[in-house]
C-alpha cells in the first residue's frame, strides 16, 4: 500500500525506539476502518526479528506470536477497547492535567465509585451528593481573590455560580473569546443544577448518575482547557499559517522551522534495555487459531 516518506519515518522511529532495534525494512499492508477509527498495519523487519506495527494508537507485535495480520488486528481492537474501559474507571484525564486540580479529580473519583457499587436510586443520589461536592472542591482550587474586580464584593467561598462566572471572565476575556466565555457560563449553571437535582431525585436510575459524571467531567476538563488555552498558543507554519506543524516541519507546504530543536532521545543501559525486555509488554503467544473477521 501506498505510504509518504514522513509515515515510515515516524514507524521506524517508533519501532526502533520500543523495540531497540534496527529497521532494515517496512512497508504499509493494510488500511481498515473499525467503527470510527482507521487503523494502518505495518510489516517491520529488523534483523532476525520480524513485527506488526498497527496504529490508531499505535503498538507493536511479534509476529512469532502473531501469523496473521488480520489476527494482530482483532487483538489489538479488543486490547485499545479493554485499555481504554480501564482508562475509564479512574480520573479520565493525563495526570499532569489532573495535578492542577487534585481535590476535584478525586472526588469525582469517589463519585465514579459510588456509581459503579450502587444499583438503587438511593445510591444514585449519592453520585449526586459528591459531585456537588467535586464542583465545590473545584471552586475551592480556582478562587483567588485576583478574579474579583475592584470594587466589587466576592461571592462567598462556596458560592459555585459566583466564582465560575468570575473565572469565566478571566479564562475566556475580551471580544474574540465572548463565545467561549458565554458557554463556560452556562455550562457551569448548567453542571451545578444537574448535580443538585441528582442529589434530590428520589426515582434516580443508573443513567442520570451516568450523564451526572459525565457532565462534571467535562465541565473539569473544559476549564481546565481554557486554562492551558491562556499560555499555548500553538505553533503556526511561516510560509501557508497552518497548524499541522510537526517535529519543526509543516504537513502541508514542508516548511521547515530554523528555531525548532528535536528532543533529546533517552539512550537505555544494556542492564535497564533487559530488564524491560525480560518481561514483554503484551503476552500472546497462546494465540494458536488464526482467522479474520471475514471467516465469520
Amino acid at each position: 500500500m501506498p505510504a509518504t516518506e514522513r509515515e515510515k519515518d515516524e514507524i521506524r522511529i517508533y519501532v526502533e525506539t520500543q523495540a531497540h532495534k534496527d529497521v532494515i525494512h517496512l512497508e504499509k499492508v493494510a488500511s481498515e476502518l473499525v467503527g470510527p477509527v482507521r487503523h494502518d498495519i505495518w510489516d517491520v523487519h529488523c534483523g532476525e526479528s520480524r513485527w506488526w506495527v498497527v496504529t490508531n494508537p499505535t503498538n507493536l507485535y511479534d509476529q512469532a506470536d502473531f501469523k496473521s495480520r488480520d489476527v494482530v488486528l482483532t487483538f489489538h481492537v479488543g486490547l485499545m477497547l479493554r485499555v481504554q474501559y480501564a482508562q475509564e474507571r479512574d480520573v479520565p484525564v493525563a495526570p499532569d492535567v489532573a495535578e492542577l486540580l487534585p481535590g476535584a479529580w478525586r472526588r469525582w473519583q469517589q463519585a465514579f465509585d459510588a456509581y459503579e457499587s450502587g444499583d438503587e436510586a438511593e445510591a444514585f443520589q449519592s453520585v449526586g451528593v459528591r459531585l456537588r461536592e467535586c464542583l465545590v472542591s473545584f471552586v475551592g482550587e480556582t478562587r483567588h481573590d485576583d478574579l474579583v474586580p475592584e470594587g466589587q464584593v466576592p461571592p462567598k467561598a462556596s458560592d459555585f455560580k459566583g466564582w465560575t462566572d468570575l473565572l469565566a471572565n478571566r479564562l475566556a476575556g475580551g471580544e474574540s473569546a465572548a463565545r467561549l466565555r458565554s458557554y463556560l457560563k452556562k455550562l457551569a449553571i448548567e453542571t451545578w443544577e444537574y448535580a443538585n437535582w441528582l442529589t434530590h431525585a428520589k426515582n434516580a436510575i443508573r443513567m442520570d448518575a451516568e450523564i451526572g459524571l459525565k457532565a462534571v467531567e467535562h465541565l473539569l476538563g473544559t476549564f481546565t482547557a481554557a486554562q492551558l488555552r491562556l499560555g499555548r498558543a500553538p505553533k503556526r507554519c511561516g510560509a501557508c499559517d497552518s497548524y499541522d506543524v510537526m517535529a519543526g516541519v509543516c504537513r502541508h507546504c514542508e516548511w521547515a522551522d530554523p528555531s525548532y530543536a528535536p528532543p533529546e532521545v533517552h539512550e537505555w543501559s544494556e542492564e535497564e534495555r533487559g530488564r524491560r525486555l525480560e518481561q514483554p509488554c503484551t503476552p500472546s503467544s497462546d494465540i494458536s487459531t488464526f482467522i479474520s473477521p471475514n471467516d465469520l
